[in-house]
C-alpha cells in the first residue's frame, strides 16, 4: 500500500488514526493524527516504502530523538509497515512564523527574542553533531502558551530535493546551511523577507549583486544592533569592522546580550509576538542611541522624548512622600494640629428666583435707614459701580446676587416695583432665538442628507413614496458566473472543491464547507485563512457582498482582484482586501466603499465556528451587488 493509497480514517500500526492532509511534496504527506491510545494529536510524515527517501526518513528520526531540548517537537514512533514509512513527532498548536509575517513584522525585541529561542536549540543540536537541515520560517511555531518549537528537525530535511550550491555562499554543509537560515529567521521577523538558504513561501529578501541587502536598507526602524547580527552572518566579508559570527552559540550569545531576561521579553501568547513587550524597551529601541536612522518602536507620532539621565529615579513622574501610609518608612504619629473653625452657615437660598425683586443686603439696609442722599444703592453708576448692580464688595454671605444679564435695569428707589417689569421682552428674545437655532439645524441637516445622497431628488423615504435611498444604495444582485475554492497555502492547494458550487445555486440546503481544524479558530494555526472566489462574469462596481454561513461566529474578509484580470487568482498577492467583518453571525453583509471595479471576489474565512471535534466553517451562500 503506497502513500496515495491511505487518506482520512486510515490506521497506522493500529495506532494513530490519519485525519488531516496538511501539505504534499514529490509523494511524501503531512499529515495531523490522533494517537488512539493516549486520545491526543500527533503530527506523521509518510512515503511509500519503496520511495528512496524511505530508509532515510528512517535513519533522521532515529537521529532526530538523540536531541534532547525542550524547543524539539521530539519523534514519538517510527515504523514501516504496508508498504507505508512514516515518522510520529509531538504536535504543536500554535502560530509559525511565517503565518505571522503576513500579518505584519514583529518588534525588534520580540524578534530578536524569537531568534534567541531558535539559536539555542540549533546550538543545543549542532553540540551534538545534529543539523536540522530546513530551518526556514515555516519550521519556527510559537505555541499558544508563548513557547518556541521547532518543527521537522532532521526529518523534514530528507524529503526535500537535494539543495543546489547557492550562488551567493557555494556548497555549504548542513550546520553552515543552519547557521544561514539562523540569521534569515532573524531577517525576516524584521523585515518580512526570507533571505535564506533554504526554501520558504515568505517573499524572498531584495539582493544587490546576489547578497541581500541588510535588514536596515529593506525596512526602516531595525535597530542597528540586530543589522549587524544580520550582517556578520550573511555577508562575512562585508562585516569589516566586526568579526564574523560563524556558529549558533555565537548568535545565541549576540541576541542574549540584546535580550538581556528573557522572562521580561516572552510573550503570554503567540497572538501576542506583534505586540510591544511590557518590559522596558532596549535602550537603542527607546530612540536615545547614537543612531540617528533608529525609531522608537511603540510609541506614538511626534511622541516627547524622555532626556536620558544618570539618576535611575529622575524619569520618575510620581513618588510617594518618605510619610505616606504606603511608604516604607517607620510610621509617625500625626503632629498636633489645631482644628479649622468650620464653615459659617450660608443661608438659605430658594432654588428658583422668586418674583419679589432682588435688592442687595446692604442697598436695602441704606434704604431703611434713610442714609445716602435719597437714592438706593442700585440708582446709578456713580454709587453703584459700572452698571448700577450694586457694590462689587457686596457678596458676602448675607448678600444677595444679581444675575446678570437677565437683572432688570436699575429703577429709581422712590417707585414701587413689582419684580416682573422688564421681563417681557426677555422671554420674546428667548423665544425667538429658540426658534431661530431649530430653523437653522432643520436646514443643516437638510443639505447634509442631500449631500450624502441618502434622500435623492426624485425619491421618497416615506413608504408610499417611492424606492427609499437604501434601496437604491444597495444596487442589484450580480449573477455569478462560476465559483472555486481558493487555498492556496494547502499542498495541494484546494479545499472541498467539488462542493463549491453549491455556494452560489441559490439553495440555501446545499452548503461549501471546511475542513476541520483542531486548536483555536484560527484554521489551527496552520494557515492564514481559507475561502472561496467567484466569478461576476464581467468587471463591475461591487457594491456589497452578503455571505450565509451554517454556524457562529465566523470572522471574513473580501478581496477584490483588479479590473481587466480575466483568469481566477491563486494567489492574495493578486487580490486588494475592500473589506472584513468580525464574529459575523449567520447572515452578514461587507459594504465595499469605495466599490471597487472588477471581476473576482474573494471570501476569506479567517476564524471559524465551532462543531462537534474542533473548528469549520461552511458557506451556503454568497451574493455580490453593483
Amino acid at each position: 500500500m503506497g502513500t496515495g493509497s491511505i487518506g482520512p480514517g486510515t490506521v497506522l500500526a493500529g495506532r494513530y488514526r490519519l485525519e488531516d492532509l496538511l501539505a504534499e511534496s514529490e509523494g511524501a504527506r503531512f499529515w495531523r493524527a490522533t494517537d488512539q491510545i493516549l486520545a491526543r494529536s500527533v503530527a506523521i510524515h509518510a512515503v511509500a516504502s519503496d520511495d528512496p527517501r524511505a530508509s532515510a526518513l528512517l535513519e533522521a528520526a532515529r537521529v532526530s530523538a538523540t536531541v534532547v531540548d525542550p524547543h524539539l517537537l521530539r519523534v514519538l514512533d517510527c515504523d514501516d509497515e504496508d508498504g507505508i514509512s512514516w515518522v510520529v513527532n509531538e504536535w504543536g498548536d500554535g502560530v509559525s512564523l511565517d503565518l505571522m509575517l503576513q500579518q505584519g513584522t514583529l518588534p525588534p525585541s520580540r524578534a530578536a527574542w524569537l531568534a534567541r529561542e531558535v539559536a539555542e536549540a540549533i546550538a543545543a543540536g549542532h553540540a551534538q553533531g545534529v543539523a536540522h537541515g530546513r530551518l526556514n520560517p515555516e519550521a519556527v511555531l510559537v505555541t499558544h502558551a508563548g513557547a518556541v518549537k521547532l518543527i521537522g528537525y532532521v526529518v523534514d530535511a530528507t524529503l526535500e530535493r537535494p539543495r543546489p550550491p547557492d550562488p551567493l555562499y557555494g556548497e555549504l554543509d548542513e550546520r553552515e546551511a543552519d547557521v544561514i537560515n539562523l540569521a534569515g529567521i532573524l531577517y525576516a521577523a524584521l523585515t518580512g523577507r526570507w533571505p535564506g538558504v533554504a526554501r520558504s513561501a515568505v517573499p524572498r529578501a531584495p539582493r544587490e549583486s546576489r547578497r541581500p541587502l541588510r535588514p536596515r536598507q529593506v525596512r526602516a526602524g531595525v535597530p542597528r544592533t540586530l543589522d549587524a547580527i544580520c550582517e556578520r552572518v550573511l555577508h562575512k566579508e562585508g562585516s569589516m569592522h566586526a568579526m564574523p559570527i560563524e556558529t549558533a552559540q555565537e548568535i545565541a550569545a549576540a541576541l542574549a546580550d540584546y535580550v538581556g531576561d528573557p522572562a521580561l521579553t516572552a510573550p503570554v501568547d503567540a497572538a501576542a509576538m506583534h505586540a510591544e513587550p511590557a518590559a522596558p524597551l532596549h535602550r537603542e529601541e527607546a530612540g536615545v542611541g547614537d543612531d540617528p536612522e533608529a525609531t522608537r518602536v511603540g510609541a506614538p507620532p511626534f511622541a516627547p522624548e524622555l532626556p536620558v539621565q544618570d539618576d535611575p529615579e529622575a524619569t520618575q513622574g510620581f513618588r510617594l512622600s518618605d510619610d505616606a501610609p504606603d511608604s516604607l518608612s517607620p510610621l509617625h504619629a500625626p503632629a498636633d494640629r489645631t482644628p479649622s473653625a468650620a464653615f459659617p452657615d450660608l443661608p438659605e437660598r430658594p432654588l428658583f428666583a422668586s418674583t419679589e425683586r432682588r435688592v442687595p443686603t446692604a442697598t436695602r439696609a441704606g434704604q431703611q435707614s434713610g442714609h445716602g442722599s435719597g437714592r438706593s444703592h442700585a440708582s446709578g453708576p456713580s454709587e453703584g459701580g459700572a452698571g448700577g448692580h450694586g457694590d462689587p464688595a457686596d457678596t458676602g454671605p448675607g448678600s444677595a446676587i444679581g444675575f446678570w444679564p437677565f437683572e432688570e435695569d436699575p429703577e429709581e428707589a422712590a417707585e414701587v416695583h413689582t419684580g416682573k417689569e422688564g421681563r417681557g421682552w426677555l422671554r420674546v428674545a428667548v423665544v425667538v432665538g429658540v426658534l431661530l437655532v431649530l430653523v437653522v439645524a432643520t436646514a443643516i441637516a437638510f443639505n447634509r442628507s442631500r449631500t450624502d445622497g441618502s434622500t435623492p431628488s426624485g425619491t421618497s423615504s416615506s413608504p408610499g413614496g417611492g424606492p427609499s435611498s437604501a434601496t437604491s444604495a444597495a444596487g442589484a444582485p450580480v449573477r455569478l458566473a462560476d465559483v472555486r475554492d481558493f487555498d492556496p497555502f494547502a499542498q495541494p492547494p484546494e479545499e472541498n472543491p467539488e462542493t463549491a458550487p453549491n455556494a452560489i445555486d441559490g439553495d440555501p440546503a446545499t452548503s461549501w464547507r471546511t475542513s476541520t481544524y483542531r486548536g483555536s479558530p484560527g484554521l489551527g494555526g496552520l494557515k492564514a485563512g481559507v475561502g472561496l472566489i467567484v466569478d461576476l462574469g464581467k468587471d463591475v462596481a461591487a457594491k456589497s457582498v452578503t455571505v450565509r454561513f451554517k454556524g457562529r461566529p465566523t470572522s471574513f474578509e473580501v478581496y477584490a482582484a483588479t479590473a481587466g484580470v480575466t483568469q481566477f487568482p491563486d494567489s492574495l498577492d493578486q487580490l486588494d482586501k475592500v473589506g472584513a467583518r468580525a464574529d459575523a453571525p449567520e447572515r452578514a453583509t461587507v459594504t465595499l466603499d469605495p466599490a471597487p471595479t472588477t471581476r473576482y471576489v474573494l471570501v476569506w474565512l479567517t476564524k471559524l465556528p465551532q462543531v462537534s471535534g474542533g473548528y469549520r466553517g461552511e458557506i451556503s451562500d454568497v451574493t455580490v451587488t453593483s
